[in-house]
């Protein structure tokens, strides 16, 4: 690819006036190919990741089939969290770990006005959020709706954690983070032993933009890492394959006609593309207002594409 275009990237980012972009890092073939720090930013300081943290959840459920934690992604969700087998809905002994993953389990949820998530706030008051999302509606079959919610991902970070007889974070950390020489704070834990570190002010899923890319990089990989594998190749490929509830959507991984991509509030990024062998890495100050760089990426992916 002809990257002499970075060069003014700096002049773009200044001209859009994006002040509080932190950092921007190209990868391809495996090499640092650009990489770039505002603000006092380096190299060693990490930034909120916020739902990217849910793509990284995605990869720790991967680490939980490869270590056969968990033997499949059609497994019942009741197998895990006992409160899904009580009857309490009909659709419960239908929804399946694939459901979670896809956001399609088909439970109620409403993110409020800006996305500011009242519900989630009613449920941390609660001493089992489990027993909370249990006691929700449900609005539809299990794999038939997408809706972008909170309450797929506490559910399957509740699951991992049953199914490893800890919790989300120390699958992690062990074999996922520390294979990858990645250095995190340890997850916000409810007080009921739920990881859950993408949302509120207690929120603690922070990485370096180099952290990042590793991510990418190993999802490129098709799990594997200097030789060792991390998650199942099959798996890695589910994951970003589109789902029957939605076509942008794999297993937390938002999808596009040229690749992959974990997306957080305030405009971080992380963005695989295979066709080209890049990933490249955005990340920016968190502010109440959302924010959008995703023209930087673009920019980078079709410029880089000219020769």
């Amino acid at each position: 690819m002809n990257w002499n275009f970075l060069d003014q990237l700096d002049e773009y980012i200044a001209s859009r006036r994006y002040r509080l972009i932190n950092a921007v890092l190209v990868y391809e073939n495996g090499r640092l190919a650009f990489e770039r720090y505002y603000h006092k930013f380096t190299p060693d300081r990490r930034n909120q990741i916020k739902s990217i943290w849910k793509s990284v959840l995605s990869l720790t459920l991967g680490v939980c089939l490869n270590m056969g934690l968990i033997q499949d992604i059609d497994e019942p969700v009741s197998r895990y969290l006992a409160p899904f087998g009580e009857g309490r809905h009909p659709y419960h002994k239908l929804l399946t770990i694939r459901h979670l993953l896809n956001m399609s389990s088909g439970i109620y949820w409403s993110g409020g006005v800006h996305y500011h998530c009242p519900m989630m706030a009613q449920m941390r008051q609660s001493d089992d959020w489990v027993s909370y999302i249990v006691d929700v509606w449900m609005d539809s079959v299990p794999g038939v709706k997408f809706a972008y919610k909170e309450w797929d991902v506490i559910l399957l970070s509740a699951l991992i954690g049953k199914a490893c007889g800890g919790s989300a974070w120390d699958i992690c950390r062990e074999y996922l983070y520390k294979p990858l020489e990645i250095n995190s704070e340890a997850w916000t834990r409810s007080r009921c032993g739920v990881n859950y570190p993408s949302w509120g002010d207690d929120a603690t899923s922070d990485l370096t933009a180099g952290d990042l890319a590793k991510i990418g990089l190993l999802m490129l990989s098709g799990g594997i890492w200097n030789g060792l594998r991390i998650a199942p190749r099959e798996y890695v490929d589910t994951a970003i394959t589109t789902s029957m509830a939605n076509s942008g959507y794999g297993c937390l991984w938002w999808l596009s006609d040229t690749g992959y991509h974990g997306r957080g509030f305030g405009g971080q990024e992380l963005n695989v593309y295979p066709g080209e062998n890049v990933v490249t890495v955005i990340q920016a100050a968190v502010t109440a207002s959302g924010k959008n760089y995703g023209d930087v990426s673009e920019r980078i992916i079709s410029q880089g594409l000219e020769r």
